[in-house]
Formats: structure tokens, C-alpha cells, sequence
């Protein structure tokens, strides 16, 4: 087992130089890190191999608990802030919808199964349908961000982060409904984008004023590999107004919004509408196949922050030092622009818990 001592408590949490370097106040002192998430089973790892803590899983401790344990690992590996989101499975009072599933093929960190977007028709197909959803009784538990905010280390912060154009794709309308519908029933994909939309933005007006929220994080993944999923007229008329008020409720508040988005979104109508009409002020998710995070930052970084950049593919399949070398070629890249450190995506299950840790090992050897 590698040694990671030195990443344990190199520093404390500083929401506030994070959220200066990216607004590009300040040039970054030191790399600091940041992640849209974490799975479980590598935190799990984590703690118990490299902090010496006990993991207690969230159903059976509690979410209080299972929180705090989280807040401990994120603080010790010198994150600024830690993301909490409410999605599908966290709205309350939301339907059931039977996602795809199979075996979950990990390796050492496989959880029993593993389910992904639904590719057919979702819960909404007709307007019977739509009457029926329980628009009004579906509301965002804030439990959870208020034990977050109770326990958090000093000079840490809360992302709050939901989905809207995805959870329409993927679980209201499903792919194939939603493609399908802007043809043949165009009236139906803007009333559920509306309620939902505006449930999102209820979520987000609720949230924002607490004091341990630091921004405003929201996913929604726009694209696939070479363009996005929906034509940029339709994501004119569908999702960009949405993203606007989601922006604006996060700015009227002095809080940063960052949005994650996968996919080639690079398309300049569409690239510059979420710049100069949303008023995105960090992107996250990147590919190297699409746009590596240091060209990013080269075309696009005087007009907003970019964070992330480690594609997941050399941080799940590299040797230590292919990827101690590629870590080490962005951070130079990188190190004194509008950027934190971190995954192009997430630290998922798949990825070796010491590629993580490698990733930030780098990042902590250089001064910023």
C-alpha cells in the first residue's frame, strides 16, 4: 500500500481563497481541490485504510452520522467544500421509476448492482400522464444540508446541486420521449420542462441563503461525445432560460454558479449563451477526447473558471507513473489560472482508490 501520509491535513479548508482564485480576485497560493463527487465505497477506502476512522453506511447509521463522517474525509484531504445534491431518488414523494440494472463490474469496490439512464420512455408519455405526476406533493428535503451546515469544519462550504434538462432526459420524458415528443408533441415537452423547471428553482431559492452554502452546483449534462443531445435552438428554447434563473438566484445571493456538464457543448451558439446569457461562472466535466482542461482554460479562461480536468480514463487505467506524470503536466498547465484540481468527472467506484489519492498527491506538490 502506497504512503499518503503527507495529503493527510496539509491544509484547512478555505472556501473563501477557492471561491477568489476562481472568480480570478486572487492567484492561487496552492492547488486546491475539488470533486462533484465521491463514491462511497472509495470514501469507505479512504477512511479506513488511509484515516484510520470507522465507516458507517448512511441506512443503517443514520444521515447524521454517515454526514459527519463524510465532512471528516473531505476536510482532511484539504477540499474546500463538499457537494450535496438531491436528485431522483432524494425528492420527496417522487415515483418510483424502474432504471435498467445489472451487475455492478468494478472490481474490488463493486457495490451489488448498477443501474443507469433510462434510454426508452419514462414516467410522462402522455398528457394523462403529466395530470397524474404529483407535481404539487414533490418537494427537496433540506435535512440533510442542514446537519451538513450544522457540522461543518471551519472555512468549508456546501455546493447545492440538482438536475433539470437531465432528469427530464433520463427519468420525466426518457430519451427516446423526449427526442421523439419535440416533433410530434412539442406542447407536452414544455409543460414538463416548466413544472420541473420550476421545481428545480424552488429547490435552489430555498437553499441559496444559507449561510454554508457557498455556491450553487448544478448538473446537467448537455452533450455526448461529438455534439449536444439537443439541437442549440431547442436548448434555447427548453433549457437555457431555466439555467439563467438558476444563475441569477446563485448571483443575486453573491454566490458563485458552477454547472457540470458532460459532453461536446463546445458549439459556439451554445458555448457563448452559456457565458454571456446564463452568466455561467465555472464549467466542470471534461473529457481529453472533447476538449482537455488546459486548452479550455487557454480559449476560454478569461471569461470564467474551469475546474477538474483529470480525464477518468488515465485516472482508472494508468500506472502510478504514467498518471503521477500526467497529474503533474496539467497542474503545470493549469497551476495560477481560474482552476481547482480535480476528476473530469467524478471519483467513481471503477476508479483504483490509490489513482485518487495519487491525483491529489501531485496536486499538493505544487505550490499553486
Amino acid at each position: 500500500m502506497l504512503d499518503f501520509s503527507r495529503i493527510i491535513n496539509r491544509s484547512q479548508p478555505d472556501f473563501a481563497e477557492l471561491e477568489a482564485i476562481l472568480k480570478g480576485n486572487i492567484k492561487s497560493k496552492r492547488v486546491h481541490f475539488i470533486e462533484l463527487g465521491i463514491d462511497d465505497e472509495v470514501l469507505q477506502k479512504v477512511y479506513e485504510c488511509y484515516l484510520g476512522g470507522t465507516w458507517v453506511v448512511r441506512d443503517v447509521a443514520g444521515p447524521e452520522r454517515y454526514l459527519k463522517n463524510k465532512l471528516e474525509i473531505y476536510s482532511k484531504l484539504g477540499y474546500d467544500g463538499l457537494l450535496e445534491g438531491v436528485w431522483r431518488e432524494t425528492w420527496k414523494n417522487h415515483p418510483a421509476l424502474a432504471s435498467p440494472v445489472a451487475k455492478d463490474t468494478a472490481g474490488e469496490l463493486a457495490r451489488a448492482n448498477r443501474s443507469w439512464a433510462n434510454e426508452g420512455i419514462g414516467i410522462i408519455d402522455t398528457w394523462e400522464d403529466f395530470d397524474r405526476f404529483p407535481w404539487k406533493e414533490i418537494y427537496a428535503d433540506l435535512k440533510p444540508f442542514e446537519i451538513i451546515e450544522q457540522n461543518l469544519p471551519e472555512g468549508m462550504k456546501i455546493f447545492a446541486s440538482s438536475s433539470f434538462f437531465e432528469h427530464v432526459l433520463e427519468n420525466l420524458l426518457g430519451y427516446e420521449g423526449l427526442l421523439l415528443k419535440t416533433i410530434d408533441d412539442p406542447d407536452l415537452v414544455t409543460a414538463v420542462f416548466e413544472k420541473w423547471g420550476a421545481k428545480v428553482l424552488e429547490f435552489y431559492e430555498q437553499i441559496v441563503s444559507m449561510e454554508g452554502v457557498g455556491a450553487i452546483w448544478h448538473a446537467d449534462d448537455l452533450g455526448y461525445k461529438t455534439q449536444t443531445l439537443l439541437s442549440p435552438a431547442d436548448l434555447d428554447k427548453w433549457v437555457f432560460p431555466w439555467l439563467k434563473r438558476y444563475a441569477k438566484v446563485a448571483h443575486d445571493h453573491g454566490k458563485l454558479f458552477i454547472l457540470h456538464s458532460c459532453g461536446n457543448f463546445y458549439d459556439n451558439h451554445v458555448i457563448e449563451e452559456l457565458i454571456e446569457d446564463v452568466k455561467v461562472d465555472v464549467l466542470h466535466s471534461f473529457q481529453d477526447v472533447i476538449l482537455p482542461i488546459d486548452e479550455g482554460l487557454r480559449q476560454y479562461g478569461n471569461r470564467l473558471a474551469m475546474v477538474g480536468g483529470v480525464d477518468v480514463d488515465p485516472l482508472c487505467r494508468s500506472d502510478e507513473t504514467e498518471l503521477r506524470n500526467y497529474v503533474s503536466k496539467l497542474v503545470d498547465n493549469c497551476s495560477g489560472k481560474r482552476w481547482a484540481l480535480g476528476s473530469g468527472n467524478t471519483i467513481a467506484n471503477y476508479i483504483p482508490t490509490e489513482n485518487f489519492l495519487i491525483m491529489l498527491e501531485e496536486g499538493s506538490n505544487s505550490n499553486g
